[in-house]
């Protein structure tokens, strides 16, 4: 059994870039899990778990399995947040070449009025 991890992203400030974020999934005895070939869907909602969708990424367009035997995939990096400033949720669903659909990580973020604008 894998283990359900939070963690909540660093606040952002927009009109930034968005710099990559790293993850490693990982099962209940801290052994990593094997993501090849896996399809890793996430979407950016904004204000509540149910909010809009501001962002939808998948492997490909967005995701990176940076090594995937050893479990981390990657948010890439995007240039700028052009996000509503306020509370984001996001969740990674996975879903494995036999079908199964696993949701290991999810958590919070904050996008933050920037000052100087472009």
């Amino acid at each position: 059994m894998a283990t359900i991890v939070r963690k909540n992203l660093k606040d952002r400030v927009k009109n930034d870039t968005f710099s990559s974020v790293n993850f490693t999934l990982l099962d209940g005895l801290g052994d990593p899990i094997d993501i090849t070939g896996v399809a890793i869907h996430i979407q950016f909602r904004y204000r509540c778990k149910t909010g809009s969708v501001v962002k939808d990424i998948e492997v490909g367009t967005g995701i990176t399995l940076t090594d995937p035997t050893n479990g981390i995939f990657t948010i890439d990096e995007f240039t700028p947040i052009t996000f509503e400033v306020g509370d984001y949720y996001y969740d990674a669903q996975i879903t494995f070449t036999d079908g199964s659909i696993k949701t290991y990580v999810y958590g919070t973020f904050k996008v933050l009025q920037d000052v100087t604008t472009p």
